[in-house]
């Protein structure tokens, strides 16, 4: 009930302000920043198209006391609008400050994630993944060899435990591996 009823005043405001030339330039900039933000423009087009805009409402709009207070107003708005677009401004004055307060509310980074990181490559997985893998480059990769110690536990223990072992007893007779002392 209560959105009815803001609507129904908004709806009303706009339709008193589209009497007046200001109102109908204050639609048009509701329309230029829905229509440049649904486009997703960059910021010099933004502060063109509202340059254009503020032109259009100083020369046409209200004469007035109270309107030049505010068409001041929006003139310095503007003027911080196009200093914005000055990148190492933009980067010393929103940017870096963003950071510094952005980061200090992240999580430290545990010892854990730190050796995720640190252990190496996605090598040959990121190929696939791209959706037109690089095949040649899986087959130039030279196959990996044991080392001495671990070719020994296989040929070692490793045999020794699959002889001992009966694969059909395992897996349709028992379900389960037998007791240790089988």
């Amino acid at each position: 009930m209560l959105g009815a009823i803001i609507s129904l005043l908004l709806i009303a405001a706009a339709a008193y302000a589209v009497t007046q030339i200001g109102g109908v330039i204050t639609l048009l900039f509701i329309a230029a920043v829905l229509f440049l933000a649904y486009k997703r423009l960059s910021l010099f087009t933004f502060t063109a198209t509202f340059t254009v805009l503020l032109v259009a409402y100083t020369v046409l709009g209200a004469q007035s006391a109270p309107a030049g207070v505010w068409k001041g107003f929006l003139w310095v708005l503007l003027a911080g609008l196009w200093l914005l677009n000055i990148r190492p401004l933009r980067k010393a004055i929103i940017t870096r400050p963003f950071m510094k307060a952005y980061l200090k509310l992240l999580p430290s980074m545990s010892q854990t994630e730190r050796e995720a990181l640190e252990a190496g490559t996605v090598w040959w997985d990121g190929e696939l993944f791209t959706g037109a893998p690089k095949w040649s480059k899986l087959l130039s990769a030279r196959t990996p060899t044991l080392s001495a110690e671990e070719q020994a536990f296989l040929d070692g223990p490793c045999e020794e435990l699959c002889r001992m072992l009966d694969d059909w007893n395992i897996t349709h007779e028992r379900g389960d591996l037998p007791p240790q002392g089988e």
